[in-house]
C-alpha cells in the first residue's frame, strides 16, 4: 500500500511544494504557491487530490470502492477533490494522481516550465 511517506517523496519532487499540517485533522497537506493539491485522510489510509470535478466523478463512478468525489459538507457542497483509498490502487496511479493534482493547482507558468500540459 502507498505510504505517507511515498507520497510525500513524490509531493516534493515537484516544484515549490510546501508541506503544511491540515488544519482541522493535523496530517500532512502539500500546496504549490499556496494551493492545496493533495491530503492525507484522516487515518492516513486515504488521500485526497485536488484532480478536475470531471475527472474525479468519472473515477468515483467506475470504482466508487476505492473512488469518491468529495464536496463540502455545508450548503455550499463545492468540489474539494478525489478521496482515493490506498489500499486499492497501485503506486504508479497514487504518483499519477499526486503529479495531475500539483498541476491543477499550480500556476500554468511553474507547469509550462516543467513541461508538462497546461
Amino acid at each position: 500500500m502507498t505510504t505517507t511517506d511515498d507520497i510525500r517523496r513524490w509531493a516534493s519532487a515537484l516544484p515549490e511544494v510546501e508541506e503544511t499540517s491540515h488544519f482541522r485533522f493535523r496530517v500532512p497537506a502539500f500546496k504549490v504557491r499556496g494551493r492545496a493539491f493533495a491530503g492525507m485522510g484522516k487515518d492516513e489510509t486515504t488521500a485526497v487530490f485536488r484532480v478536475s470535478e470531471h475527472d474525479a466523478t468519472e473515477a468515483a463512478a467506475n470504482d466508487p470502492a476505492t473512488y469518491e468525489a468529495v464536496r463540502r459538507q455545508d450548503a455550499r457542497r463545492s468540489f474539494l477533490g478525489l478521496q482515493v483509498v490506498l489500499r486499492n490502487v497501485d503506486a504508479e496511479r497514487v504518483q499519477s494522481l499526486v503529479e495531475a493534482a500539483w498541476r491543477e493547482q499550480a500556476p500554468k507558468s511553474l507547469v509550462a516550465n516543467q513541461g508538462g500540459p497546461v
